[in-house]
């Protein structure tokens, strides 16, 4: 599996989590209503608009550190601060547990002091590095 694959699973899973188990919970309490699951189902469709946002996202994280730090970073960011959080840890708050937890590659993006690129131009995050930073945050 690609890395771009990868990180669009599990950005997906990330933000399609929420809305689906909130979908999820005003269906009725009814049994074999297909209806209602099917309509909920529908409303729940912006995965492949959400893909594609993700995809260029990965694309464009590659190219350049700006777009890593701009686009990328927040979404991975979310993504750590809820894995963190299963196990009563914070970002801000436990900054050596955190940077244990979701190891080097993973804190170095998501670390809340991390600094904005200072060139446009800067290099983006090669593939392999992304996916240890994936790595990083999946076993988290």
């Amino acid at each position: 599996m690609s890395v771009a694959t990868e990180v669009l699973l599990i950005l997906a899973a990330a933000t399609g989590a929420g809305a689906g188990v909130a979908a999820l919970a005003k269906l009725p309490a009814r049994r074999g209503d297909v209806d209602d699951r099917q309509r909920a189902r529908e409303r729940l469709d912006p995965l492949p608009t959400q893909f594609v946002r993700l995809e260029r996202i990965v694309e464009w994280s590659g190219e350049s550190g700006l777009s890593a730090h701009t686009r990328l970073r927040p979404v991975l960011v979310e993504i750590a601060e809820a894995r963190l959080a299963r196990r009563g840890l914070s970002l801000d708050r436990d900054v050596e547990e955190a940077r244990r937890v979701l190891g080097p590659a993973a804190w170095d993006l998501v670390r809340p002091d991390r600094p904005a690129p200072g060139r446009r131009d800067t290099a983006g995050i090669p593939p392999r590095l992304l996916e240890e930073i994936l790595d990083g945050l999946e076993a988290s």
